[in-house]
């Protein structure tokens, strides 16, 4: 991967990084907005709090890069229910967020799936 690719994908993976952790903070913490959101699409609060506590865990896990495929693949599960809800629940714009998010998740995913065997295979020969 050429020098530039690999920069634009950690600022792009820092700053979802960012954002999942406000927005998992803003879930778990039960900022009344939120708290609504979820009630107008019929989610008990523990969705909320389970969804707020992955999106920390994967924005921690974007940062550590034997991790980062895997935790953009398991965050773009999460924005399939996102733009699902919004698009069943809310005005189409308001799925463009998640659909944005998944299309970024895609990217580094499909940019930084490899790194995990590359990783064990130089503990393992090395």
């Amino acid at each position: 991967m050429s020098k530039t690719r690999n920069t634009i994908t950690w600022v792009l993976t820092a700053l979802l990084a960012l954002a999942y952790l406000t927005a998992g903070y803003l879930m778990v913490s039960g900022q009344a907005a939120i708290v609504q959101e979820f009630t107008d699409f019929g989610l008990p609060s523990w969705i909320r709090v389970t969804i707020g506590v992955l999106e920390i865990t994967g924005a921690v896990l974007l940062l550590i890069p034997a991790f980062t495929g895997m935790a953009a693949f398991g965050l773009s599960i999460i924005m399939v229910g996102g733009t699902a809800c919004h698009l069943m629940f809310t005005s189409p714009p308001q799925a463009i967020p998640p659909i944005l998010f998944f299309s970024i998740l895609t990217y580094i995913y499909l940019t930084r799936k490899n790194v995990v065997p590359v990783c064990l295979q130089k503990q393992l020969i090395g």
